[in-house]
């Protein structure tokens, strides 16, 4: 096996995320995967279950039985009966459910190995000159690339590798520190978290992902504003959900990522609170039987991209009726709508009707329009370029306004505004586009058999997205699209996570392709855990840590307690003088969670540990042998 990190004679492979002994190949259990046996374990078969069935069973029946399924987290065969579903059937869907993740666990890791060594070598590029005032950590420190042995005065070991074994064998147990600092004898450990590293976040250029970003690069938060990426975490590989909307959209964080969520008073006001992916998960079991437009979680959409007009070589009304206008590439206005004709003109522009080849684009009188169109990469390449979609608000809904005059339509009295299409180019576009403007999409698929349509359709809160249709209807206000209804949280493979610190006031930024409103600061920590319906009591954590609430605040805990546990069993004259989580007040200061030190219940656990397996070893004994 490979060999990915190496201290003494223990290993990391990455890929598999093993630990081993070089020596006698002897295996060593990770500490988050020990404390995740104290912890609710994730039902693979329901869930597997779950996800076959939500496959198998017709949207609309669907909506009806996934209720009942996520109440009680039983799946009972009669239901494949009920459906004419085979037990074949089901039982391939369930297995391609489970292959599917444990071909993302896989793609995940090879996508890690290659940002952690990036992220490690961030710290070790300053050399001899290593400042952790960010981290509220006074002092200059070194950090040397390739030492493994803790015998600087003042050093920073970051993603250390750090294993003990136990005299009678049956302790083998590893991990790596985020980040461990060293002041002579005096040592700090620290922790954080995040996103997958594949999720889109929207730049003023365009596009890139949590794994591209860079410290300094500029994002936006919840008001549209552009704020700068102060700092990002190193890799973390926690348990991950699956987050679904109302509007079908799906986002994927880790744990302990936070978000700001929303509840509606009876008065129509809205309360914030933030919440980590399991509160939100283990709240939303907790009023399965209670569901009404007051208790359910939302996230406010965001405002719209607060941009200054960019030089656009095109005007963005006549891009977007371009764009908007059938799907032939080169073709453009083929309608014969006098007054869209009219406004064009009015712009500057004449365009030849129904030209259908490149050649014909060349031949005609296109005044300007084919060699810009040429220019911006869009000949037989339909989409938005990046520069119109970070253009001003009013170019983005002069674009908008292009594309729905050419290809939108409206219902429900102006409540409502949609668009139909079978381009897939043109669903990316507008969902982006909306995203951009503050606006909620919503996307369903019209199945005709042989082929189906996207189904685009929006409320705008009596903003017209039309230039020239439709100027007589009333545009109502439709305050349910104003956010994102949060419907459920489904705990999924993990993928590798990240975090970013952004200096925007409301600690946020926002994720994915329609501009997802995120949190990025943990300014409170829960120290309890979600209501358990059973014992009428909050959750705990598994004996012997049964008097630990089952929260992330505790797991951290834990988990920072047992490195400092490890490390004493190695350098007994070490001192821990700090445990902490770093979180981020976004004013140019760090805020730190100080943790106590549970050495006791360290120590519980890992007699514990111990004691099951050396049960399970005498059972082995004394098992009978089948001939």
């Amino acid at each position: 096996m490979k060999i990915d990190k190496q201290n003494g004679e223990v290993c990391f492979n990455e890929e598999c995320h093993k630990y081993w002994n070089t020596k006698d190949d002897r295996k060593y259990v990770s500490v988050t995967t020990l404390i995740d046996k104290f912890t609710q374990p994730f039902d693979a078969d329901f869930w597997s279950a779950y996800k076959a069935l939500e496959k198998l069973i017709p949207a609309d029946a669907w909506k009806i039985e996934r209720k009942p399924l996520l109440n009680t987290h039983k799946f009972d065969s009669e239901i494949l009966s009920i459906y004419n579903i085979s037990e074949l059937d089901f039982n391939k869907a369930q297995q391609g459910v489970l292959d599917e993740w444990a071909k993302t666990n896989k793609e995940s890791c090879e996508r890690g190995t290659k940002i952690h060594a990036e992220l490690e070598n961030s710290f070790y590029s300053a050399g001899n000159n290593v400042s952790l005032k960010r981290f509220g950590i006074g002092g200059k420190f070194i950090c040397d690339k390739g030492r493994t042995n803790l015998d600087l005065e003042n050093g920073v070991y970051p993603e250390y590798l750090i294993s003990v074994s136990s005299k009678d064998g049956y302790l083998n147990l590893a991990g790596q520190i985020d980040l461990l600092v060293k002041n002579g004898n005096h040592i700090t450990i620290m922790d954080w978290k995040g996103l997958p590293l594949d999720t889109p976040i929207g730049t003023p250029e365009g596009w890139t992902t949590m794994k591209d970003l860079q410290e300094g690069d500029k994002v936006f938060d919840k008001d549209g504003n552009i704020v700068t990426v102060l700092h990002k975490s190193s890799i973390h590989y926690n348990p991950c959900y699956k987050i679904t909307f109302d509007n079908s959209e799906t986002i994927t964080a880790d744990k302990d990522h936070r978000w700001l969520v929303s509840f509606k008073n009876k008065n129509n006001s809205y309360i914030e609170k933030v919440m980590t992916t399991e509160e939100l998960s283990r709240y939303l079991n907790s009023i399965k039987d209670n569901i009404n437009e007051y208790s359910i979680p939302k996230i406010q959409n965001a405002k719209p991209l607060n941009l200054e007009e960019a030089n656009l070589p095109l005007d963005p009304y006549v891009l977007g009726c371009w764009l908007g206008d059938g799907s032939n590439q080169c073709e453009v206005i083929t309608n014969n709508n006098s007054d869209i004709w009219n406004e064009i003109i009015c712009r500057g522009y004449q365009i030849g009707d129904n030209i259908a080849s490149e050649n014909e684009c060349e031949a005609h009188d296109v005044l300007d329009i084919y060699p810009i169109l040429k220019s911006l990469n869009l000949i037989n390449n339909k989409h938005i370029p990046n520069i119109y979609l970070r253009g001003s608000y009013k170019q983005r809904l002069d674009l908008l306004r292009g594309l729905m005059d050419t290809n939108g339509y409206y219902y429900s009295n102006g409540k409502e505004f949609a668009m139909v299409t079978d381009q897939k180019w043109q669903l990316e576009a507008m969902l982006m586009l909306l995203g951009s403007l503050g606006i909620k999409p919503l996307v369903s698929v019209i199945d005709y058999g042989e082929c189906s349509d996207w189904y685009i359709h929006f409320s705008t809160n009596g903003l017209n997205p039309f230039l020239i249709k439709n100027q007589d209807i009333e545009f109502s206000i439709n305050d349910k699209n104003s956010f994102r209804n949060i419907v459920y949280v489904e705990a999924v493979g993990t993928v590798p996570t990240q975090c970013i610190e952004v200096d925007s006031p409301t600690h946020t930024y926002l994720a994915g392709h329609t501009m997802i409103v995120t949190h990025n600061t943990n300014k409170e920590i829960k120290q309890h855990s979600g209501f358990d319906s059973k014992t009428r009591s909050t959750a705990k954590m598994k004996y012997p840590l049964n008097k630990l609430e089952d929260c992330n605040f505790y797991h951290y805990t834990l988990q920072l307690s047992t490195y400092a546990w490890m490390l004493q069993q190695l350098h007994p004259e070490f001192v821990i003088d700090d445990l902490i989580l770093v979180h981020f007040d976004h004013k140019g200061k760090q805020t730190v969670y100080h943790l106590d030190y549970l050495k006791t219940e360290v120590q519980k656990m890992l007699l514990w540990h111990k004691k099951q397996l050396k049960h399970q070893d005498e059972e082995s004994k004394y098992k009978r042998i089948e001939y």
